[in-house]
């Protein structure tokens, strides 16, 4: 039950993840050799679903990484069932009120928090992990597991406070794409529009005392986003990460060659 991302940031290190599309086990080993802290299967905009979500969760287990899952969508199926199989946190997309959030807490924490239903399942090993009580296990699992509403709508970024405000949510993760796309500004990150929103975001959420994910596709992006005071960033997509590290190694063999 132990969540080892959320030690890190209690500690206040500067853990690195990635998303994870490629749904491969084998992919997720090798991440787990590159000194990334923590992955996040991607069920969302990926085929994955819980069944596969569960041998990519084992890989990363297997391999030192801390496994967090997108759910594909706000139901209490999507939140319950990738939750049992040991995901240690959830990023929820397309958030569009406290409501909405409120729904997803009471399906992701147990009581008194949540409504979160109850069964002994791979997230506590079947009951054999660690000698506990329901209400323990229960307590246990509210503390460790990361709940993360993701801000990438204009109603999300406008209940901001709000939401970071609830009981149950641990922090948010910023969507850049889709609420610079919301802001009418399509992947113009820079602009000053753009910026103030990041801004607000995660100024309300340090506020609130929860934590700010972040999204960059560079190792500088990653640099800049933590000197900029977010607590976890996350590095491009597995897919993303195979593409440039192979491309760069074949652009590195043709120079040579006309050397």
């Amino acid at each position: 039950m132990k969540n080892k991302l959320k030690e890190m940031l209690l500690r206040g290190e500067k853990p690195i993840g990635t998303f994870c599309g490629l749904n491969s086990p084998t992919a997720i080993e090798c991440l787990g050799r590159t000194g990334l802290d923590f992955v996040i299967i991607d069920c969302e905009h990926s085929p994955a679903e819980a069944e596969t979500a569960m041998e990519l969760m084992r890989a990363a287990e297997l391999s030192g990484l801390t496994a967090l899952c997108r759910v594909r969508d706000l139901s209490r199926s999507a939140v319950l069932k990738l939750l049992d199989v040991g995901a240690r946190g959830l990023i929820v997309p397309n958030i569009h009120s406290v409501e909405e959030v409120q729904q997803i807490i009471d399906y992701a924490k147990f009581a008194p928090i949540g409504q979160r239903g109850f069964c002994p399942t791979r997230k506590d090993g079947w009951g054999f992990d660690e000698e506990c009580t329901v209400a323990e296990t229960m307590e246990k699992m509210n503390a460790s597991t990361l709940l993360l509403p993701q801000c990438e709508t204009a109603e999300a970024l406008a209940h901001i406070e709000e939401i970071v405000a609830l009981e149950g949510v641990d922090g948010v993760f910023i969507g850049p794409f889709d609420l610079s796309i919301a802001l009418g500004l399509p992947g113009q990150f820079d602009h000053p529009t753009v910026a103030a929103a990041f801004r607000r975001v995660r100024e309300a959420a340090h506020k609130a005392g929860k934590l700010c994910f972040y999204f960059t596709g560079t190792a500088q992006g990653v640099a800049d986003g933590f000197a900029a005071g977010y607590d976890a960033m996350l590095m491009g997509i597995d897919t993303l990460l195979l593409i440039n590290g192979v491309k760069g190694q074949v652009e590195a063999a043709k120079k040579a060659m006309e050397k």
